[in-house]
C-alpha cells in the first residue's frame, strides 16, 4: 500500500453528480455495512438536489454538507457528509468508491471536509456512527482521532443479523 501523501480536492455535490457518480454509488460492496438499500439514479438525483442546496431530504433541521472527494486525474475517489442539527449534533459519513478503497483517501477526504465544516460552524464535537463489522471505516475514524462514545447493542441489521452500531466521537478543544 502507497503511504504518500495524498492529493486530492474535495467538491460540493450538485444534481448533475449524481450520473457521473451512480456507477461508483451502486456498487453493492459499499452497502455491505448499512441497512440501506442501493438507490436507484432518480433517488440519488433526488438526494444531491437536496445536499446541493444543504437540506436534508427527510430532515427540515439538518444542515446537510455533501462533496465528491477527486483525485488531480479527475477521478472520483468518494463521497463524504456532515450532517448538522439545530442542536448543534454533527455527524459525519462517508464512501470510498471500490476501486479506491484501502489506499488512505478517506481519512484524506474526510480530514478536508472536517476543516471546511467547521470553517462555517462552531463546532463542539462531530460523531460517526459505524458497525461493529466494519473495520475499515473503524481505522478511518479512529485515525482521525475520534474516539468510541456509546455502542448501540443490535441496533442494526446488516449481513442478516443484528449487530452493534459503534458511535465515535471527535472533540475539538478549541472552537473554529
Amino acid at each position: 500500500m502507497d503511504k504518500s501523501p495524498v492529493s486530492l480536492h474535495l467538491e460540493k455535490v450538485t444534481e448533475d453528480h449524481a450520473q457521473m457518480l451512480y456507477s461508483h454509488l451502486s456498487n453493492p460492496i459499499l452497502y455491505e455495512y448499512l441497512e440501506d438499500e442501493i438507490p436507484t439514479l432518480l433517488e440519488l438525483k433526488q438526494k444531491f438536489k437536496f445536499a446541493a442546496l444543504e437540506k436534508s431530504p427527510d430532515n427540515d433541521t439538518m444542515t446537510w454538507l455533501k462533496w465528491v472527494a477527486i483525485l488531480p486525474q479527475h477521478q472520483f475517489v468518494g463521497v463524504v457528509e456532515i450532517g448538522i442539527f439545530d442542536d448543534a449534533y454533527a455527524e459525519i459519513g462517508f464512501m470510498t468508491f471500490a476501486d479506491f478503497q484501502n489506499r488512505g483517501y478517506a481519512s484524506t477526504y474526510c480530514e478536508s471536509a472536517i476543516a471546511l465544516a467547521r470553517r462555517r460552524f462552531n463546532l463542539i464535537a462531530l460523531h460517526a456512527s459505524v458497525n461493529e463489522q466494519n473495520y475499515a471505516s473503524r481505522k478511518v475514524v479512529e485515525n482521525l482521532g475520534f474516539e468510541l462514545y456509546n455502542v448501540n447493542k443490535n441496533a442494526e441489521f446488516v449481513k442478516g443479523k443484528l449487530s452493534d452500531e459503534l458511535i465515535y466521537r471527535l472533540t475539538f478543544s478549541n472552537p473554529n
